[in-house]
């Protein structure tokens, strides 16, 4: 099997490349957990407990198939009660949702031999591809989240895998940080409303609504 390693294969004209023509693999949900098993447990919460905190939900996860591996999908996702006052709501306003949820996505191989660097590659546009697979995969969520309304998504957080010797680094400047970033702000227009990255230590955050502040922030 032939190994593709990320530094022979950025460069800044590949990088212009990406979204052009990257059809993504077919791909299905795994597993027992759905976006409805999250809405199912969200029904049993208690409507009298106003407390701000934030509470992890099961994974869903995603499977697909390159022309060399296998990949699996996880999306871990987090909710916390909204609250509001509606003596400050606008007249004939429409009621605020009742949650608010968080969406962590990572990816990987799901069968690798752990004795050989890199990903099983054998050319450039495949690695395009799965990358474009996990984005479909997310804008997908975040569209079937979108027509429950008593939540709202407020964040969408992808963390890339850095090498052995990134750690440290800002991550727009490891190998597959540039190539989610590019990702991100070409495919993230797709989403449903207004969203902005946030450039973090070690992930980009997908935020909902139009934010400002240096360069840490790119608007979609």
């Amino acid at each position: 099997m032939d190994f593709l390693r990320f530094e022979e294969f950025l460069n800044e004209n590949r990088l212009n490349e990406i979204g052009e023509g990257s059809r993504p693999f077919s791909w299905r949900r795994i597993g027992p957990i759905k976006l409805e098993s999250w809405m199912a447990d969200l029904s049993q919460v208690d409507k009298a407990d106003t407390r701000p905190v934030w509470t992890q939900l099961p994974g869903i996860q995603y499977g697909f198939q390159s022309d060399k591996a296998e990949y699996v999908v996880r999306i871990a996702g987090g909710w916390q009660r909204y609250v509001y006052i509606p003596a400050f709501s606008k007249p004939g306003s429409r009621k605020p949702q009742d949650y608010n949820l968080i969406i962590v996505a990572s990816f990987d191989i799901k069968t690798k031999d752990p004795s050989v660097e890199g990903e099983p590659i054998t050319n450039f546009g495949e690695q395009f591809r799965v990358v474009s697979t996990v984005i479909e995969i997310i804008e997908n969520l975040v569209r079937d989240i979108e027509e429950w309304e008593w939540v709202k998504l407020q964040e969408i957080r992808l963390a890339p895998k850095l090498e052995s010797n990134e750690e440290g680094k800002p991550i727009t400047q490891t190998k597959r940080g540039r190539l989610y970033f590019e990702y991100i702000k070409k495919q993230g227009r797709r989403l449903p409303g207004d969203w902005t990255v946030e450039i973090g230590s070690d992930m980009f955050i997908i935020k909902r609504g139009k934010w400002m502040g240096g360069d840490k922030f790119h608007q979609l």
